[in-house]
């Protein structure tokens, strides 16, 4: 149970060592923050494998992770009694380019955006590497995961009909685009046990003419409500070349406010 209602949302610090491990640095930040009093504290972009990074200096969870670094990260992370998540995120066709093999949900050849199609194969995968990565991080120390599904990178791909053109079973409908995501907290449920926290970061909106809408959100969010899933955080907007941000002057203040309201 967090201790206050206080949360540093995930922010893309990009802090880590460029293998994929927190640094002292990273980890005096955090203790920082968590010394100030937070109830809540999320690391920003943790990726489930290494070649598909939204930053060179995104941590990375996967088996061969040396411990000491992230132990180190949450035992200062965690003082005052602040949970610690690490946020797990995938940046398929949004990745790093020149350390990624850029895929998605489908094949894009657009300006500034040319990703290839992940096969069904490889798109089975995508589940347990999530439930690896939040073992791994419940291994550590951490108190609790977000899942990544928001914000352009690929959880978020296969949910919008922009990025998501398939026709088998993960595209077409709301519900077939939302599958994948629904898989990825099964599995991540299955891995940590009925008692840690996972949340998971969804877009209210994308911003973009084709892309996500509040209807389709909202309908998101029943879905997750009869899922394993803690906490819901809502956001907008992605990464897509061009695309803009909630803070361009198309709201104030509290962003997202009344899709909160609305999903509650």
């Amino acid at each position: 149970m967090l201790k206050n209602r206080l949360a540093k949302a995930a922010m893309s610090d990009s802090l880590g060592d460029g293998a994929g491990r927190p640094t002292a640095r990273q980890s005096r930040l955090y203790e920082r923050w968590s010394q100030g009093g937070l109830g809540l504290s999320i690391v920003g972009e943790v990726q489930t494998r290494p070649d598909f990074p939204e930053k060179p200096g995104n941590l990375v969870l996967q088996d061969g992770t040396p411990p000491a670094p992230f132990q180190d990260l949450t035992r200062k992370g965690t003082v005052n009694g602040t949970h610690l998540w690490p946020q797990l995120g995938h940046a398929g066709a949004l990745a790093f380019a020149p350390l990624s093999n850029l895929a998605g949900p489908s094949a894009l050849d657009l300006p500034g955006l040319k990703c290839r199609e992940l096969s069904v194969a490889e798109i089975q995968e995508i589940p347990g590497e999530f439930a690896a990565a939040a073992a791994l991080a419940k291994s550590y120390g951490f108190t609790g995961i977000e899942i990544h599904a928001a914000h352009g990178f690929l959880l978020s791909q296969f949910l919008s009909p922009l990025f998501n053109r398939r026709s088998d079973a993960y595209g077409g409908s709301a519900g077939a685009r939302a599958r994948l995501v629904l898989e990825v907290i099964a599995a991540v449920r299955d891995a940590v046990g009925p008692a840690f926290p996972i949340g998971i970061k969804i877009n209210a909106t994308d911003y973009l003419e084709g892309g996500v809408t509040t209807t389709e959100a909202l309908s998101l969010i029943d879905a997750l409500d009869a899922s394993a899933i803690d906490l819901i955080d809502t956001s907008g907007g992605t990464y897509f070349p061009g695309a803009k941000a909630a803070s361009d002057g198309r709201a104030k203040g509290a962003y997202f406010r009344d899709f909160t309201r609305a999903a509650k």
